[in-house]
């Protein structure tokens, strides 16, 4: 974690902040993993404060890494005998629906 500058506090997750967190998630952690967590969460923060202090006034927001756009097709009608497909490889075809076993109980 970087020392912090003159006047500054630094951001320190206690152990008891790790133990509120650990219970709200449900999780047993070994004093170990308390330490660990409590000086990873640390350094995390440090790192999102350094970052929150650079200067972004001429950064274009972006939404994507990379430039992505949409191809779009004509939307057009067009005729498709993708029903009597399916007739032919259905067991059973009525009133233009697929009819199939019943699955769920009570459902008849």
């Amino acid at each position: 974690m970087r020392s912090p500058r003159q006047g500054e506090i630094p951001m320190i997750i206690d152990e008891k902040q790790i133990l509120r967190v650990a219970e709200l998630a449900r999780l047993e952690l070994t004093e170990q993993e308390k330490k660990e967590y409590s000086r990873q969460l640390s350094d995390i923060l440090a790192y999102v404060e350094k970052i929150s202090e650079m200067d972004t006034v001429n950064v274009l927001p972006t939404d994507h890494i990379v430039e992505l756009y949409n191809v779009f097709r004509d939307d057009l009608v067009r005729e498709h005998d993708g029903a009597s497909a399916l007739r032919s490889m259905a067991p059973r075809f009525e009133e233009g629906h697929v009819v199939v076993p019943i699955i769920i109980e009570g459902q008849e």
